[in-house]
């Protein structure tokens, strides 16, 4: 898919990559993909492992993709803009990496949810960076 694909986690980061890759999109004329990943727990007992319901995740990070298209499209950024969205189960850098194969441009928070809040870049934007098949741009919130 040609045009700019961002990934979205709720975190104020993402939502700024948003904001920017949706004004991106409309001085380009091109398509916004806005993508949100989910991975599932994976219990343990010493002997087997399960995992839990998928659809539960699956329903809240649409819910989170959501509400975050919602908040840029009340700053007016997706006005005019042709906006797709996808919620994807597996590892958010490697679904990335594999949207940016047929894209233009990937548009990545700085960091995101992840657990070194100090870190100035995020795991999944480091892999993204260095990994695309695109030119990748980094978001940095102000």
């Amino acid at each position: 898919m040609a045009g700019i694909v961002v990934g979205v986690d709720g975190s104020e980061q993402s939502v700024s990559a948003l904001s920017w890759a949706a004004k991106e999109a409309k001085l380009r004329g091109s398509v916004l993909h806005v993508v949100a990943v989910f991975s599932g727990a994976i219990l343990s007992t010493g002997y087997e492992m399960a995992t839990t319901d998928l659809s539960d995740y699956a329903a809240a990070t649409n819910i989170m993709l959501g509400a975050a298209v919602d908040t840029v499209r009340e700053f007016g950024d997706l006005d005019g803009v042709d906006v797709t969205t996808e919620v994807l189960e597996g590892h958010a850098g490697e679904l990335l990496i594999s949207a940016s194969k047929e894209s233009d441009l990937l548009v990545v928070g700085s960091r995101g949810h992840g657990g070194f809040a100090g870190l100035l870049i995020g795991s999944v934007t480091t892999y993204t960076v260095n990994h695309a098949h695109c030119p990748v741009v980094v978001v940095r919130r102000k």
